[in-house]
């Protein structure tokens, strides 16, 4: 049982809460059902032996999630001896620290801005990057603030939408990317491996 401020986190309490999208993000690496389960077990045990030794504020979800990604990385370490076929995944064999995905993906932002209209862009870059106001935004467009509001979140939704078309990303509870897999090969701009 590990600690968190005044509560305990048992692996019981792990396994209700994360084990449906564990077996998911497994299952989205691994094909055979049978392996799933032995990966997702392992993974369980895992957390089990190591739940002690997770560090007072590290995030419980990013961990989780990478001890399955190693468990995964493990699996087909051992299997490619047994299989031709057991390749360790392109996405998997370059492995990106949980630390550093949120970086990555925000690497992709410029490059991905080139895919939505001018006035979308230069609404974001203004204010998202360079940190002006919606009511500034209004003023210098010359359009009302809520004009401007709206602007915004077209053009926030539109890059989230070009970005959601090239990859699948993971989230954690706070909106923090924890993973990230291409979906196609010809995605755009975006450096997503």
């Amino acid at each position: 049982m590990m600690t968190t401020g005044m509560k305990k986190i048992s692996t019981d309490t792990i396994w209700a809460t994360f084990s449906d999208r564990l077996r998911a993000f497994i299952g989205s690496r691994i094909r055979e059902e049978s392996e799933i389960q032995d990966v997702l077990q392992d993974v369980f045990a895992k957390i089990h032996a190591g739940l002690d030794s997770l560090r007072e504020g590290e995030k419980l979800e990013a961990w989780l999630f990478q001890v399955a990604r190693r468990a995964i990385i493990d699996h087909f370490r051992s299997h490619s001896g047994k299989r031709r076929t057991a390749e360790l995944p392109e996405e998997l064999s370059q492995e990106i620290p949980a630390t550093d995905v949120s970086a990555e993906v925000a690497s992709w932002l410029d490059p991905m801005m080139s895919l939505i209209q001018e006035e979308d862009r230069e609404a974001l870059r203004l204010t998202d990057l360079e940190g002006a106001s919606q009511k500034e935004l209004a003023s210098r467009l010359g359009i009302s603030v809520t004009a401007a509001k709206s602007r915004v979140q077209r053009a926030r939704q539109k890059l989230k939408d070009a970005i959601l078309e090239c990859c699948h990303i993971e989230l954690d509870r706070r909106g923090n990317a924890i993973d990230f897999t291409k979906k196609r090969d010809d995605c755009g701009p975006c450096s997503c491996s």
